[in-house]
């Protein structure tokens, strides 16, 4: 029997940790182990016990970097776990920088058990391939598919036999927005979807209720938005363009598209407004001290190609669109990094700040850390360009309750305007988050679940919502009733919808299963304790 057990994100959208036990073979592993984040409540939970014992688990499937996915890693080693913990090459590297990160802030555990963590990197091995089965217990095999929520990031099949027939579980991570169709953000290419045959989809239900607005979907607008916005600020206010942004992701997929204006919108400027853009020189700096580590892991991995020649994560168009070749990207990164410089252009240069740097001041656009604007190199470009009315704040995450970066939303405006009228003394405040958001909203998950990519099977599939809101998981759940019953062809056929909790569930009959009790005599002995200690107290 393969059984299933949901830990964390059961309901909220942080904690991912599900315990999978394999009983013919006694095999027990996790898929994911995330930190809670957010509220004391949320963080709370990162201190209690695990319901399992760390020192049994065999192996941790990581879907992707996440920390409210890998974040309690180096708590499993502390606790005795001594598995592999099963990953791309982008991940594993991208997860070690974002684990000694947070060892460094939380304090919640140290950068040896980080280092501690032992890795089995899928991809490479020379004959890797998206979907090649990895066997992990006589009786059960894995694979990984891409998704294109990060570098690096993965849905996990698991298959088992039950009475001689083959079944599977598709676990999601957390689904991308980059489709065959429209892949509209600069650096990733389509993820990939379930088979045909799975027998359960474990989706999470982030975006589950909310449906983007086409226009966020349309890169070419998102494009001419910023460009729009970096212009007015540069040529007509005379003033400075900063970016919050996220180190992991965020910073280069800004980078990507900064770089863009810088090759194609500002040429175009130059022409348009003639002396008042004039021939003067435009600086753009990245001083995010994470992300700059980050960054080199996108340089090495970003464009690698699979064993077939094909890319196995970058989005093509990128090419077309900074008219480069692969290869010049991956120099430009690496260039960055190394040298801290790269000259995007007649009298453009690009800059990356180098640990323990100053901030700099000079840059006409700086993108920076954190992307809530409460700590990192951000904080002191906002005490210094924050009260000038010249200058522009361009928000492109999301921003928790009580952050500074919710503060500044408040005030934000969706396009440009001479003078923010709600406060006319300070920086304008525009807002492109719903530009950049890299995760799949309810049609973008709907098509994850259903598209069958041409394969043809008439096996009916049971959905596990996890990994959101109480509001949008209900909503995702009724969204999948009424594609399902729709009845589209080619659709995949959905034999019942479960909203995920924290009870055992047989995967081999879709039943429930029975915890046992603790037997009297157990709880007679427990009893006793309670009075001993009572007596001994009083």
């Amino acid at each position: 029997m393969l059984k299933i057990k949901f830990v964390g994100a059961i309901e909220g959208v942080s904690g991912s940790c599900t315990w999978l036990h394999h009983t013919d073979s006694d095999t027990q592993f996790l898929v994911d182990c995330g930190m809670h984040q957010g509220t004391e409540r949320e963080e709370w939970h990162n201190r209690q016990a695990f319901p399992f014992q760390a020192a049994r688990l065999k192996y941790v499937l990581l879907t992707h970097a996440h920390i409210d996915h890998c974040g309690l890693l180096p708590r499993l080693v502390r606790e005795g776990f001594t598995g592999q913990v099963y990953a791309t090459r982008a991940t594993r590297e991208l997860t070690e920088l974002m684990l000694l990160d947070a060892a460094r802030v939380s304090g919640m555990f140290t950068e040896d058990e980080v280092k501690q963590i032992r890795w089995s990197v899928l991809d490479d091995d020379p004959g890797f391939k998206w979907g090649r089965f990895i066997r992990l217990a006589e009786g059960v095999r894995m694979n990984y598919l891409r998704s294109s929520h990060i570098l690096g990031a993965c849905s996990i099949s698991i298959s088992w036999m039950v009475n001689g027939e083959n079944r599977t579980i598709c676990f999601s991570g957390d689904v991308g927005c980059q489709t065959d169709e429209n892949a509209y953000l600069p650096l990733m290419k389509s993820g990939q979807r379930p088979f045909a045959d799975t027998d359960y989809i474990v989706v999470e239900s982030t975006y589950g209720g909310r449906i983007r607005a086409q226009e966020h979907q349309d890169y070419q607008l998102r494009l001419a938005r910023l460009a729009e916005v970096i212009s007015h600020t540069l040529f007509v206010k005379g003033g400075k363009v900063l970016m919050p942004a996220f180190s992991l992701h965020r910073t280069q997929e800004l980078l990507m598209d900064v770089l863009h204006w810088m090759k194609t919108h500002l040429p175009a400027s130059r022409f348009q407004l003639g002396e008042s853009a004039g021939a003067r020189s435009i600086t753009a700096n990245v001083h995010a001290p994470l992300g700059r580590a980050i960054t080199e892991v996108y340089a090495k991995h970003l464009c690698s190609r699979s064993p077939n020649g094909k890319f196995k994560y970058l989005n093509a168009e990128l090419c077309e669109s900074l008219s480069m070749h692969a290869e010049e990207i991956q120099t430009m990164l690496q260039q960055l990094v190394d040298m801290g410089l790269y000259q995007a252009g007649s009298g453009c240069l690009m800059s990356m700040t180098k640990p323990k740097q100053a901030s700099n001041f000079e840059a006409d656009i700086v993108i920076a850390s954190a992307g809530m604007c409460d700590q990192g190199p951000v904080v002191s470009y906002l005490e210094r360009w924050g009260n000038d009315p010249r200058n522009t704040v361009i928000l492109t995450g999301y921003q928790a309750a009580g952050s500074r970066g919710a503060e500044l939303m408040q005030r934000a405006t969706a396009t440009t305007s001479a003078m923010n009228s709600l406060a006319p003394d300070k920086a304008e405040v525009i807002d492109m988050s719903p530009f950049y958001s890299a995760h799949a909203d309810q049609q973008m998950l709907l098509d994850f679940l259903f598209c069958t990519n041409g394969f043809d099977s008439n096996k009916p599939v049971t959905l596990l919502i996890n990994h959101g809101n109480p509001e949008s998981k209900y909503e995702l759940c009724n969204a999948v009733k009424i594609r399902a019953d729709s009845r589209r062809e080619n659709d995949r056929q959905i034999k019942e919808v479960k909203l995920a909790d924290a009870r055992w569930l047989n995967l081999d009959s879709g039943e429930m299963v029975e915890e046992s009790l603790p037997d009297q005599a157990l709880l007679s002995e427990i009893e006793t304790l309670r009075r001993e200690v009572e007596r001994l107290t009083e």
